[in-house]
């Protein structure tokens, strides 16, 4: 699980880095880094109408693994 606070265009309308948190493409990178199988993408922009669909489709440019990005109070089974 990690934040991803804005997809990586978006960087400098909402200044993630300066409020300690990180866009889709750099939590993305990092994990491949880590070789992390899933990756669960919380604490997102709310302006998004479908966010869930956005920040999935960036993800999967730069996250070799299974995303998922959920909704609030989605149960996710383990």
């Amino acid at each position: 699980m990690h934040e991803a606070f804005c997809l990586d265009a978006e960087e400098e309308k909402f200044k993630p880095f300066e409020k300690h948190h990180s866009t889709v493409k750099s939590v993305c990178v990092e994990m491949n880094k880590l070789n992390i199988k899933n990756l669960i993408l919380y604490h997102t922009e709310e302006s998004h109408k479908d966010k869930k669909e956005l920040y999935t489709k960036e993800a999967k440019q730069y996250f070799d693994g299974n995303v998922i990005v959920p909704n609030d109070l989605d149960e996710i089974v383990l």
